[in-house]
């Protein structure tokens, strides 16, 4: 059984940027064709309740928030730090995170201090014989390549 966290920022006005919708749809993806999977959300920014207010829908089983005037821009450690605790808070065995410029800038070393990994430039998500797969961009996106592992 997999619990996925999505993890995503939030705009300075508490919403949520079209890349974050694309994370989620990645994520339900996962959590319906993984058996007795959970979904969870956790956002960061200075507020969070017009972003979960627009996900609120989304099927997920819990909503969880860092929020405050630390979390508004976005600084390496603070993010990292509030991805680290999510992850605990939500007993994540996946994290599914938009790729934008904020998240690619912390989210790896979040993932180093919970001693996961993490795949970037992932194009699509599917689930291949019961395991999470993606499909990943290689040498300036001009090659793609199937990926399946049972690293966390």
């Amino acid at each position: 059984m997999e619990k996925i966290l999505l993890i995503a920022t939030t705009e300075a006005d508490g919403t949520l940027a079209k890349p974050a919708f694309e994370a989620l749809a990645a994520a339900k993806t996962l959590a319906s064709g993984l058996s007795g999977s959970t979904l969870a959300v956790g956002l960061i920014g200075a507020s969070a309740q017009a972003g979960a207010d627009a996900l609120a829908s989304c099927g997920a089983a819990k909503f969880l928030a860092v929020t405050g005037e630390a979390w508004k821009d976005g600084t390496y450690a603070n993010d990292a730090a509030a991805t680290e605790a999510l992850v605990k808070a939500a007993g994540a065995t996946l994290v599914v995170a938009p790729a934008t410029t904020r998240v690619s800038r912390f989210l790896s070393g979040a993932a180093a201090r919970l001693g996961g990994v993490v795949d970037t430039h992932a194009t699509e998500v599917a689930v291949v014989n019961g395991a999470p797969s993606i499909t990943r961009w290689y040498y300036r996106q001009r090659m793609t390549a199937k990926v399946a592992r049972s690293g966390r």
